[in-house]
């Protein structure tokens, strides 16, 4: 193959890894494709796309999978049976970022795949069974306070039906125990979280960042009873970050890209302060914005 078909094939690989160091699997079937039609040979188009990866630390979804398929066989072939510790393990062999790489594999993908290949092998999942205890644990406190809310209240109150705002605020303010499962979910996600913030993919994209961990965290602990000061912290150092990128666009008299990652950091629901008075420091709201902001109260 000539230099300027092989240049082709490189620059084809490097745009589609360049944003995200991930090559997803539709994404090297339409460069495979492609590249066969050109006249090359696959060992060539396997060798340039194990280069290309090299170099920019990015990983292919692919042969992230068959290696999770690997594990899973080696922990399942002999009991049939994929208990919680052989599972996590499994998944830490390839949604956590390996030295040298940028990106793990999708844990929605990872989750996908453990399930179907589970079915597919008549393999019995352990965490199968825990599925259904958060919401039936909710369930249970919920009707419990609506129960003993009927019995409290004076003559001629009515209870809060489902969905009125005071059954919701009661249901809201109640601490649920955390299950061992719902800790080792939390570990889960605040590990792929930290992974996520170190390649810098603090909120894009959506499925695949640090934001798409901790909204999980926050569903399974809104209350934040379970290593919510690291939580915390994490949101605390992207929220930072964010503001040092808006502090070089603004350097760089790039308005558009400071509202971008302003915006962003807003996402986190957190630091609000912070964020405010970088907004303003730098003149990044409306004029009757910065008069409300300044007014005493009344």
């Amino acid at each position: 193959m000539n230099d300027n078909e092989q240049a082709w094939l490189e620059n084809r690989i490097a745009a589609s890894v360049a944003d995200d160091f991930y090559l997803d699997r539709d994404e090297e079937k339409g460069i495979k494709e492609e590249a066969a039609a050109r006249g090359f040979a696959v060992a060539e188009i396997e060798l340039t796309l194990r280069k290309v990866l090299d170099q920019y630390g990015a990983v292919s979804e692919r042969q992230l999978v068959a290696t999770l398929d690997k594990w899973l066989h080696q922990s399942t072939d002999n009991d049939k049976v994929l208990d919680k510790k052989e599972e996590k393990d499994c998944l830490d062999q390839v949604v956590i970022a390996a030295p040298g790489k940028k990106a793990g594999l999708d844990p929605r993908v990872a989750e996908d795949y453990v399930s179907s290949f589970c079915k597919a092998n008549g393999i019995r999942r352990s965490t199968d069974g825990n599925k259904l205890k958060i919401p039936l644990a909710v369930a249970s406190v919920v009707a419990v306070l609506a129960i003993g809310t009927f019995f409290m209240l004076p003559k001629g109150e009515s209870v809060a039906k489902p969905g009125d705002t005071a059954l919701r605020t009661v249901s809201a303010t109640t601490d649920v125990k955390l299950s061992a499962d719902d800790r080792a979910e939390i570990d889960d996600q605040l590990r792929r979280a930290h992974s996520y913030a170190d390649a810098a993919q603090f909120t894009d994209p959506p499925e695949k960042s640090a934001k798409a961990c901790l909204d999980t965290i926050h569903r399974v602990d809104p209350a934040g009873t379970y290593r919510g000061g690291e939580v915390k912290e994490l949101v605390s150092n992207i929220v930072s970050q964010y503001m040092t990128l808006t502090d070089h666009a603004a350097a760089q008299k790039d308005k558009v890209a400071a509202r971008k990652w302003i915006d962003r950091a807003k996402l986190f629901n957190a630091e609000s302060e912070v964020i405010r008075e970088k907004e303003l420091a730098l003149g990044l709201v409306a004029n009757n914005e910065r008069t409300s902001s300044l007014s005493p109260a009344k």
